[in-house]
């Protein structure tokens, strides 16, 4: 499995990488970092957005379904079936969001592996015959941060980065909650814990390995803000026709 991984991923990004470093980013191999892995975002972008639109409108649905879910809190069944036809009728599938989830996941990986792979034994061992093998790879990035080293003023702005991307989304899982109902949210409840704790996490784990980690984070990071912001702006409205739910028939 891991021969197939590296086959399919981790080898063609190194390359990709390697040529962006011999090309386009003036021997600098952090830029190389950025570059590809904005390059792979891009072309990832339709189905992160996809993700995004899906988790709106679902945001939008909890006011209903937290009223089914109260009308049959000793209902387990009937709670389910109340919860699936709001689903159909709406023609939403809860589970949209987490094909390109599971998509992105591998790919996400890989441009994490070669971030910190440049410099290490026999890395360039793996390049095609068609990608030339650079003397020596310049580890020193912008003129600042040296690549094999680690980098607390990386770490903190990929955990800041992490803190921007994080309350974004937040804001926009808020503006859902209190458009529907003054009930809180439980998923805006839960990004409101994780606001702090992925900053946090971020920061210790970029501490922990040398500066191309936290420089792929922050350019990675940076590429979900911006489509965050993006999704953010867009009206979303919901499918379906406001008819009668037969788990909550009209008063006569």
């Amino acid at each position: 499995m891991a021969n197939l991984f590296d086959t399919i991923l981790y080898i063609p990004f190194f390359n990709i990488l390697v040529f962006l470093y011999n090309t386009v980013s003036f021997s600098d191999f952090g830029l190389a970092i950025i570059l590809l892995t904005l390059i792979i975002r891009l072309i990832l972008s339709p189905l992160s957005i996809k993700t995004f639109k899906s988790q709106k409108i679902l945001g939008q649905l909890q006011p209903k379904i937290k009223a089914i879910q109260e009308k049959f809190k000793n209902e387990p069944q009937k709670q389910t079936q109340g919860i699936m036809e709001i689903y159909r009728e709406h023609r939403v599938n809860p589970f949209s969001g987490c094909l390109p989830l599971l998509i992105q996941l591998p790919v996400l990986i890989a441009l994490y592996r070669v971030s910190i792979a440049g410099f290490e034994p026999n890395s360039l061992s793996v390049l095609y015959h068609f990608i030339k093998s650079p003397d020596s790879l310049n580890s020193l990035s912008l003129g600042l941060f040296d690549l094999t080293k680690r980098s607390i003023f990386l770490s903190l702005a990929a955990g800041g980065a992490q803190f921007w991307q994080t309350k974004l989304s937040l804001s926009s899982q808020k503006t859902q909650a209190l458009s529907g109902s003054q009930d809180k949210n439980p998923m805006a409840m839960m990004s409101q814990q994780m606001l702090y704790f992925f900053p946090l996490i971020t920061i210790i784990v970029s501490m922990s390995f040398p500066a191309g980690l936290p420089l792929y984070w922050i350019a990675t990071t940076a590429f979900s803000i911006l489509e965050q912001a993006y999704i953010n702006r867009i009206k979303i409205e919901i499918h379906g026709k406001p008819e009668p739910n037969r788990f909550n028939p009209p008063n006569r």
